[in-house]
């Protein structure tokens, strides 16, 4: 178990209670000052990491007197506008039990308290990242409402990762100047990051002061560019403060320790290994499960997801309630998972979510074929897609196999997988003869062609011809799928929907909107179930009402490309192999050159050739 005694932050930023060790952003507290005696309303900005909350909640409250700051700290959480009432609410003496309006909460606040208040937004991009457009409307009326109040002693501050500064249009647009008073956070120049490091060493009496030549050792072992990352320096320092030799009763930063640990490449990378790697050794679950538990709590954009803890076995499909327990227990512990307030958890920084974002995670491995289809004694498949039972003589796809199924069985991020591509590249023999025969060894599987005449069947009817009710409990599609009933079944399963854009063609819209509403209450009332949409790319301008709906649509996405020369000449090889005519190298190449156009093989006219080519064997 990690030391929890470590005097240092880690990745946690500073509060009002360390402004005795927060050190190297004076120059900005100072500007940060001025500027709330300027302005009703300020912007801090900066890259991740650059410490935009250590300043706010600690150089800047720190400046202040407890009479005269009374700060509410405010996430996204979901719903930022509920999540602001609720701030104020939990402030105030008496809540009222009726609905009212924020700016009155903040009236009876300033009553209760009689201090000037401080709306402080943290991480500011969330409401862009994961709100919704009506929600960021009625944010920015709110926001405008409270600065216009000049009764009302309130100053709004927004901290805002500067690659989302473009979002702020919306506001401006409302209030010209909105943000004229702003400050750019930099990351920290090599001069400041060393007087954190001494100065700091000052104040913890269990640590030896440390030298100059020393911190500028650490510095350079952390520094990029000539600029140092503080989330690398927080944990470079927790790192060597826990290595680092004990002399006279004090911990010691000694140049032999300082030089070991500088050779890791990247300290927090090295740190996240460590514990995966300690999660696998203590037997509490596998690495790629352990990575795909952490990245339910990263966005699409690579940054921190906030997660309620009901909400969390949504996003890992086939976890039990055991193993959701345990992994919390285990990266809490370790200080990579973060306890919130109204039991939610989060990363315990952006630069971890940046790391885990990039990370791949293999949980289960590809099958291979079973006994039964390993030998097939039957027609080539003509001008049709492969089926199953063809497994065994599907060749030249294994690359693309492999990917799908590793986009739909670890790749947790999404339920929904987009496997897409011209006209007669073989997308649905990928599927019938790659996928499936593989892919429902281990789940239940059910494909779907996406025939008109499915309308016609009683278990679809309903599916096209009303969208479910809200609360409603019975899922048609499931039903239809699997037969299964009202009751929930928590097991994981696929359903390919083959060919849709049978569907986009022949269904009416408002059918399709039924049917799109139908997928969106699957995803949410069947957690495990993973789908798999196969579509020529030609039809791709029906997806946006699709994802109007299914949000995720496109988050998961294989395109298949022509088959290349190297892949054609491996299934005509084996294709003659199976017609015993291997031995034929004039055939081979004879086939191939009528087959291959500018490197690209016709996939039809191949299979033709082959339907043709055994026909005339067995005459």
């Amino acid at each position: 178990m990690l030391d929890k005694q470590s005097p240092f932050k880690f990745l946690s930023p500073y509060t009002r209670k360390d402004t005795d060790i927060f050190f190297g952003r004076e120059d900005e507290v100072n500007q940060l000052y001025e500027f709330v005696f300027q302005s009703r309303i300020l912007l801090v900005y900066g890259q991740s990491g650059t410490g935009k909350t250590s300043l706010i909640q600690c150089g800047l409250a720190g400046r202040f007197r407890e009479s005269d700051w009374l700060d509410l700290y405010i996430r996204h959480n979901g719903d930022i506008n509920a999540s602001l009432k609720q701030a104020i609410r939990s402030k105030l003496e008496a809540p009222p039990q009726e609905e009212v309006p924020p700016v009155k909460l903040l009236f009876s606040l300033y009553l209760d308290y009689l201090r000037p208040i401080y709306l402080i937004f943290d991480q500011f991009e969330e409401l862009f990242i994961l709100g919704s457009e009506e929600e960021q409307k009625t944010f920015i009326a709110t926001i405008l409402e409270v600065i216009k109040v000049s009764a009302l002693p309130c100053k709004v501050i927004f901290a805002i990762r500067e690659e989302y500064l473009a979002y702020l249009y919306a506001f401006e647009k409302e209030a010209d100047s909105l943000f004229s008073k702003r400050l750019r956070v930099e990351p920290m120049s090599q001069a400041n990051a060393r007087k954190v490091i001494i100065e700091t060493s000052r104040k913890i009496p269990q640590l030896a002061t440390v030298s100059e030549d020393i911190a500028a050792a650490i510095v350079e072992a952390v520094a990029e560019q000539g600029r140092v990352r503080l989330p690398y320096l927080q944990v470079f320092l927790d790192h060597l403060y826990r290595e680092a030799p004990v002399e006279a009763g004090r911990k010691v930063f000694d140049a032999a320790t300082v030089a070991r640990i500088g050779q890791l490449e990247d300290v927090l990378a090295t740190f996240l290994g460590r514990q995966l790697q300690e999660f696998e050794s203590r037997d509490k679950g596998g690495r790629g499960q352990a990575i795909n538990f952490l990245k339910a709590f990263v966005t699409q954009k690579g940054t921190r997801r906030p997660l309620p803890r009901r909400e969390i076995p949504r996003f890992l499909p086939g976890y039990s309630e055991a193993e959701v327990n345990r992994m919390i227990e285990f990266f809490e512990d370790r200080r990579i998972l973060h306890p919130m307030e109204n039991n939610q958890y989060e990363l315990a920084h952006d630069s971890l979510a940046a790391h885990l974002f990039k990370m791949e995670a293999r949980t289960v491995e590809i099958p291979a074929l079973p006994a039964g289809l390993q030998a097939y004694d039957g027609p080539t498949p003509g001008l049709g897609p492969y089926r199953a039972g063809q497994a065994s003589i599907f060749w030249g796809r294994e690359k693309e196999t492999e990917e799908l199924f590793d986009l739909m069985a670890n790749k947790l991020q999404s339920s929904t997988t987009l496997l897409y591509g011209p006209t007669g590249v073989g997308k649905s023999s990928v599927v019938q003869a790659g996928l499936l025969p593989r892919l429902q060894q281990l789940f239940g599987c059910r494909l779907v062609v996406c025939r008109p005449a499915l309308q016609q069947e009683p278990a679809w009817a309903g599916i096209f011809g009303r969208p479910p009710s809200p609360g409603q409990a019975e899922n048609l599609l499931s039903r239809a799928c699997f037969g299964e009933t009202e009751a929930e079944d928590a097991s994981r399963r696929f359903i390919i929907f083959d060919q849709l854009e049978e569907f986009f063609v022949h269904l009416e819209p408002s059918q399709l909107e039924s049917f799109y509403r139908h997928i969106a209450h699957l995803l949410a009332t069947r957690p495990a179930y993973g789908l798999l949409f196969v579509a020529r790319e030609e039809f791709f301008s029906y997806l946006p009402a699709f994802q109007a709906v299914v949000p995720e649509l496109l988050e998961k996405q294989l395109r298949l490309e022509p088959l290349g020369e190297a892949a054609a000449g491996r299934v005509v090889a084996g294709l003659l192999d199976y017609l015993g005519l291997m031995d034929d190298q004039a055939l081979r190449e004879q086939i191939l050159q009528r087959t291959l156009h500018e490197g690209e093989a016709n996939l039809s006219l191949l299979q033709a050739l082959f339907n043709r080519i055994q026909a005339l064997e067995e005459a």
